[in-house]
C-alpha cells in the first residue's frame, strides 16, 4: 500500500506515462557499464526541477530514497539502485528546460538532462565548447555528480574548475530549490556551496541545472605518438614540454604501456602499423592545441622541432607525426581490445606525477606475486597524474572470487595510497569503492564528512554513497 500511494503519487506530479513499477523497468536503466544489472522499486522520469521537488518530499513523506540517474554511463554503481522494495530510481534525461547561451560572458546555463555531445553541438556554432572530453557521453548532471575530468584536464581543468554556478534539489528540508552562485567569474561573496555538491555523487542533493564556463573551439591539433628512449626518459620529456616553448599548448599528454597499446591494435588487425612492429614499453601520446590558426602558428611545424630535439638528445628513439585522429582512435579502443583477451578489472588512480613510474613498479610485482595470471595493460593521463591501472584476467583463468577480489583491489589501493594517490581520480566513490574509501580515509575527514552528511541528508534521502563513518 505505502508504494502504491507513492506510485499514484508520483504520477500525478510527473503524469503516468513518467512514471514506471520496477518490473517494468526497461534495462538500461538498470545495467551499468561495468557491474551486473540492478533494481528499483520504480522509475520516475520527471521533467522539471519543480516536480523532483515533488518527487524529493514524496519520498520524505514515504520513507524510500531516491536514486538520481544521468545518462548511466558511470564506473562506481552510484546511479545504480540496488533495492526493489525502497529505492526510486529518478532519471533526469527529460530534464531540458534550460539551454542559456550568454556569448559576452562565455557561459552556458542548462539543465542537468542535456547530453555532452548535445551540449557541444550546439555551441560549436559559436566557436565554443565544454571541454571535459570523455570516451563516454554523459549527462551534465552526472558529469557534475562525479566532477570528471577526461583527456583535456591537463589544460582545461576538471568539471568543478568549469562551473560558476548551480540550481538543486534539496533532500532537508525536503524539496527546497536552491540556487548556488551567481555565474560569475568573480564572486567570492560567501561559501562556494556550489562546489560541496559537485563530486558528492548525488548523494547531497539532486543537481537540476548549472552554469558553465565554456572555452573557445581549439582550430588546429597536433599529435605524435612517441617512443621515449626508456622509462626513465618519460617524466623528463613531459617536464620539458610543459617548461619550455610549447607549455601553453599542450592539451594532453598520455601514457600507454606496451600491452594496452599491442590490445589496440590487434583489436583493429593492425599489430605492425606503428614503430614498424617493434611497440616501446612504453608510449607517449602528446597534442597540442590552439586557436589560432595554422597561418599564424604551425603546431605540427612547432611539435616536429620538439621532437627533432629531443630525438638529438637521446630521449626519443622514435615517432608517429600528424595522426591525430588515429592516435586518439587507438587510445579510446584500448579498452576493447583488452576485453578481447580476458576480464578487465580497472582502476582509476591518481598519484604525483614523481611516484608514478615508482607505482607501476611496485604494484606490478605486488601483482605478480599474489596474482602472476593477471596482466598489466595500463595507459592513461599521466599529464595530470591519472592512470588506469587495468589489468586483465585471461579467459583461461578460473573467476576470481569475490574475497580475492577484495584482496586484489584492497592490495593495489594501499600501494597507491601510500604513495600520496588517491583510489578514485575521477570516477567518483559510489558504492563499489565505498569499502575502500572508507579504509583509506582518515576518521577525522569520515567525522567531518558525516555531519555535512546529516545536514544535507538527514533522513538518507538521497544517493547511494555515504561519506561519513560506517
Amino acid at each position: 500500500m505505502l508504494m502504491q500511494d507513492f506510485l499514484d503519487g508520483a504520477r500525478s506530479v510527473c503524469g503516468a506515462d513518467f512514471v514506471v513499477e520496477g518490473p517494468a523497468i526497461e534495462p538500461r536503466y538498470l545495467e551499468p557499464a561495468r557491474y551486473a544489472a540492478g533494481c528499483a522499486a520504480a522509475l520516475v522520469r520527471p521533467a522539471t526541477s519543480a516536480q523532483i521537488a515533488e518527487l524529493v518530499k514524496l519520498c520524505a513523506l514515504h520513507g524510500l530514497t531516491l536514486v538520481p540517474q544521468g545518462a548511466h554511463t558511470g564506473l562506481v554503481q552510484a546511479a545504480t539502485p540496488q533495492d526493489a522494495s525502497r529505492q526510486v530510481l529518478l532519471a533526469t534525461e527529460r530534464l531540458r528546460e534550460v539551454f542559456d547561451f550568454d556569448p559576452l560572458d562565455r557561459t552556458l546555463r542548462v539543465s542537468a538532462g542535456f547530453k555532452l555531445s548535445e551540449v557541444n553541438e550546439r555551441l560549436a556554432e559559436h566557436g565554443l565548447w565544454f571541454p571535459i572530453d570523455l570516451s563516454a557521453d554523459p549527462s551534465i548532471g552526472g558529469m557534475l555528480a562525479h566532477n570528471t575530468g577526461g583527456t583535456r584536464m591537463l589544460r582545461y581543468g576538471d568539471v568543478r574548475a568549469n562551473t560558476l554556478a548551480l540550481e538543486a534539489v534539496l533532500a532537508e528540508p525536503a524539496g527546497q530549490v536552491l540556487k548556488l552562485g551567481r555565474g560569475l567569474q568573480k564572486d567570492n561573496a560567501g561559501l562556494a556551496l556550489q562546489h560541496l555538491l559537485i563530486g558528492s555523487s548525488g548523494s547531497l542533493a539532486v543537481i537540476t541545472e548549472a552554469t558553465l564556463k565554456l572555452h573557445p573551439l581549439p582550430r588546429q591539433q597536433a599529435a605524435a605518438l612517441v617512443a621515449p628512449a626508456s622509462l626513465d626518459a618519460v617524466m623528463p620529456l613531459y617536464r620539458r614540454v610543459m617548461a619550455g616553448e610549447l607549455a601553453g599548448l599542450v592539451s594532453a599528454f598520455e601514457g600507454l604501456s606496451r600491452p594496452a597499446l599491442q590490445a589496440a591494435l590487434h583489436a583493429r588487425g593492425d599489430e605492425g602499423r606503428l614503430f614498424d612492429g617493434q611497440l616501446p614499453e612504453y608510449a607517449l601520446l602528446v597534442e597540442l592545441s590552439s586557436e589560432l590558426p595554422a597561418a599564424s602558428l604551425d603546431l605540427n611545424a612547432l611539435l616536429q622541432q620538439w621532437l627533432e630535439a629531443e630525438f638529438e638528445s637521446g630521449a626519443v628513439v622514435d615517432a608517429v607525426l600528424g595522426a591525430d585522429e588515429s592516435c586518439w582512435s587507438l587510445r579510446h579502443g584500448i579498452s576493447e581490445g583488452l576485453r578481447e583477451q580476458g576480464k578487465v578489472i580497472g582502476f582509476d588512480l591518481s598519484l604525483p606525477r614523481r611516484h608514478f613510474m615508482r607505482f607501476r613498479e611496485q604494484a606490478a610485482a605486488w601483482l605478480a606475486r599474489e596474482f602472476p595470471a593477471a596482466r598489466v595493460a595500463d595507459f592513461g593521463h599521466l599529464g595530470d597524474g591519472g592512470m588506469h591501472w587495468n589489468l586483465v584476467w585471461p579467459k583461461s583463468e578460473v573467476a576470481l572470487s569475490n574475497d580475492q577480489m577484495a584482496r586484489l583491489r584492497s592490495g593495489v589501493y594501499a600501494i597507491c595510497v601510500e604513495l600520496g594517490g588517491s583510489f578514485s581520480a575521477e570516477h567518483g566513490v559510489g558504492p563499489s569503492l565505498q569499502a575502500s574509501y572508507r579504509e583509506h580515509t582518515a576518521s577525522a575527514v569520515l567525522e567531518l564528512s558525516g555531519r555535512i552528511e546529516a545536514v544535507f541528508n538527514p533522513q538518507v534521502l538521497l544517493g547511494l554513497t555515504r561519506f561519513g563513518p560506517a
